[in-house]
C-alpha cells in the first residue's frame, strides 16, 4: 500500500511538470526565516505529515537513513522543552526533534558512520525547514539545548543523539532578508583563487 501511494504522489508531480507547474525552490530558499515569535493556532496533522515525508526523503550517504524524528505538540512537553532550550524563543505549538541513530549508523558505516550520520541529518533539517516555509509555516533550527534534560524529558535513549530541534508554527513576524555574501566572494573557479564573476560583472567586462 506505502508503495502504491508514493508512486500516485510521484506521478502527480510528473504530471504537474509535464503541465509546465515549476517548482521554484529558489524563491522558498530565499524567502524562508528563522521566526522567533509564533500564532497560537496549532499545525493540522496532514501538514506535520508532509514536513516529517519531507525529512524522510532527505538524501542519505549510501541510503542508510540513520535519522529519528521526535514530533512534539504537547504544550505541557513543549514547556519543558523551551526551559531547558536557551535558542527556543516563541511560543511554537510544534518541534521536531531530530536524533541520529548511532547503531545504525555505525552498522553500515563503520568508522565514518557519526560525521555521515550528522551530515545526513543536517540535509532532512533543510528539507523539513523549506517544506515548512513552503506550506505557510515558519520555523527556526535550534541547536542550543541541554542534551541532558531532553533526553530526559523526552525519554531518548542511549544509542539515540539530539541534533537539532525545530520550532514550527504560523509565523507572527517577519524578519527582513539578511544580508548575504556575494558569490563573487566566496566562489572560486577550476581552482582556489579564481573568483567567479557573476553574470552581470561579465557584461560589464565585455562593454
Amino acid at each position: 500500500m506505502a508503495v502504491l501511494l508514493e508512486k500516485k504522489r510521484n506521478k502527480k508531480i510528473e504530471s504537474l511538470l509535464d503541465r509546465g507547474f515549476k517548482l521554484d525552490i529558489l524563491d522558498i530558499i530565499r524567502g524562508r526565516r528563522s521566526i522567533r515569535k509564533y500564532k497560537t493556532d496549532s499545525v493540522p496533522k496532514d501538514l506535520i505529515e508532509k514536513i516529517l515525508e519531507a525529512g524522510r526523503w532527505a538524501p542519505s550517504a549510501g541510503n542508510v537513513q540513520p535519522w529519528e524524528f521526535i514530533v512534539i505538540n504537547d504544550r505541557k512537553i513543549l514547556d519543558l522543552v523551551r526551559k531547558f532550550s536557551p535558542g527556543f524563543f516563541g511560543d511554537a505549538p510544534l518541534a521536531i526533534l531530530i536524533c541520529s541513530n548511532k547503531e545504525r549508523a555505525r552498522k553500515f558505516r563503520g568508522s565514518l558512520g557519526r560525521d555521515l550520520a550528522i551530515i545526513d541529518c543536517a540535509m532532512a533539517a533543510q528539507n523539513i525547514l523549506l517544506t515548512a516555509y513552503a506550506l505557510g509555516l515558519g520555523s527556526c533550527p535550534i541547536k542550543s539545548f541541554s542534551q541532558i534534560a531532553i533526553r530526559e524529558i523526552l525519554e531518548i535513549p542511549d544509542h539515540l543523539e539530539p541534533e537539532l530541534l525545530i520550532a514550527i508554527g504560523y509565523p507572527d513576524q517577519k524578519p527582513p532578508p539578511p544580508p548575504k555574501r556575494p558569490l563573487s566572494e566566496m566562489v572560486h573557479l577550476n581552482k582556489y583563487g579564481v573568483k567567479w564573476k557573476n553574470m552581470s560583472e561579465q557584461i560589464e567586462g565585455e562593454k
